[in-house]
C-alpha cells in the first residue's frame, strides 16, 4: 500500500453561473495544480464544498475528473456525509475508480461519544482496502479526534494510514505523531498555514491546506525545503503561506476567499457561480484579494 504524504490541496469545486459543476474549469484547475508540483489532489473536502453537492452530482463528477488526473498525481476523495450509507457508496466508487485514498471526516451536526465515533471509523475501514485518512476538524464537527483513539484505530486497521489535523493547537498535531508507534507509515497532515515551519520542524508528512489552491508554490516549497533541511527557504515559504492565509478573513466560510483567489490567479477574474448560502465576495473584497495576490507576486 502506497505511503501517503506531500502536498494535497483540498481542491475547490467550481460552479458555472447556473450553479452546475463546471467540468472544464475544474479540469483547468487540476492542470494548474499539477503543473505547480503538488503530490495529489483532494476532492470533496471542506474547501470542495462536499456539503453543497448531492451524492449523484459527486458520483458523476468523480467519474469524469478522476480518470482525467489519474496517473499524473495521487487522488484522494472526501467521503464525508451525515449518512453512513452515502459515505459507503462514495467509498465504493472511490475504490472502483482507483483512487489512492479517501478522506473521512467524523460524523458531524450530532456530536457523538468517542466510542460511537470509533465504531463509525471501524465500519469505514472495514468496508474498503483503500488507505483511509481521518479528518479532524473539531471547530466544525464539534468532536476532536484524540491520539489515543486514533492509535487504537490504526492498530486495528492497517488501511487507516493518516489524519488531517485542522486544529488550531499545534501541540495536538505534535501528539498525533505518536500514532506512528503502531504504524510507522501513518501520515500526519497539517492544515493551517501559520503552523507551517513549526510542523516542518517536526517533519510533518504533508499538508492539505486550502491556500494551495491558488498559491501551491508556498506549501510545495515548504515541504521540499523540509526534506532538504533548507530552513532559510522553509522560513521564506512559511511567510508566503501565512500571507496567503489572510484570504481566509475575506468571508465566512473561508472557502469563499480561497475561491476568489483561484478565480483571479487561475482564471484571470472570470466569473463563476456560487451555491447558496454561499455568495460571491463584494467588489471591495475582490479588490483586496487582487492587491494581496499582487503583493505575493502571484499575479501582476
Amino acid at each position: 500500500m502506497q505511503k501517503l504524504g506531500g502536498v494535497v490541496p483540498p481542491v475547490v469545486t467550481l460552479f458555472d453561473k447556473q450553479g452546475n459543476i463546471d467540468l472544464e474549469a475544474n479540469k483547468q484547475q487540476a492542470d494548474f495544480l499539477i503543473a505547480h508540483g503538488v503530490d495529489g489532489l483532494g476532492y470533496f473536502g471542506t474547501t470542495g464544498e462536499f456539503f453543497s453537492v448531492s451524492l449523484e452530482e459527486k458520483k458523476a463528477y468523480l467519474k469524469e475528473i478522476v480518470p482525467y488526473v489519474k496517473g499524473r498525481t495521487q487522488v484522494i476523495i472526501g467521503i464525508g456525509d451525515t449518512c453512513l450509507k452515502h459515505t459507503l457508496e462514495l467509498l465504493a466508487l472511490a475504490e472502483e475508480l482507483g483512487a489512492d485514498g479517501v478522506l473521512s471526516v467524523c460524523p458531524y451536526y450530532a456530536v457523538y461519544e468517542e466510542r460511537m465515533v470509533e465504531a463509525y471509523y471501524d465500519a469505514v475501514a472495514q468496508s474498503t482496502s483503500l488507505p483511509v485518512i481521518l479528518y479532524n476538524f473539531p471547530s466544525l464537527t464539534g468532536f476532536c479526534l484524540m491520539p489515543g483513539m486514533v492509535k487504537r484505530l490504526a492498530a486495528r486497521h492497517k488501511n487507516i494510514l493518516g489524519i488531517k489535523e485542522t486544529i488550531a493547537d499545534p501541540s495536538h498535531v505534535k501528539s498525533m505523531m505518536g500514532v506512528k508507534e503502531v504504524n510507522p507509515d501513518f501520515a500526519v497532515f497539517g492544515a493551517f498555514e501559520d503552523q507551517g515551519i513549526g510542523l516542518a520542524a517536526l517533519h510533518i508528512d504533508g499538508y492539505i491546506d486550502a491556500t494551495a489552491n491558488f498559491a501551491p508554490e508556498f506549501t510545495v516549497g515548504l515541504i521540499k525545503a523540509m526534506h532538504e533541511n533548507d530552513w532559510a527557504k522553509a522560513a521564506e515559504c512559511h511567510r508566503g503561506m501565512c500571507e496567503a492565509m489572510e484570504l481566509y478573513n475575506c468571508a465566512s466560510p473561508i472557502f469563499i476567499g480561497v475561491k476568489e483567489g483561484v478565480y483571479q490567479r487561475v482564471f484571470q477574474g472570470r466569473e463563476f457561480g456560487e451555491r447558496l448560502p454561499a455568495l460571491p465576495l463584494s467588489q471591495e473584497g475582490k479588490d483586496w484579494v487582487h492587491a494581496k495576490l499582487v503583493s505575493l507576486n502571484l499575479i501582476k
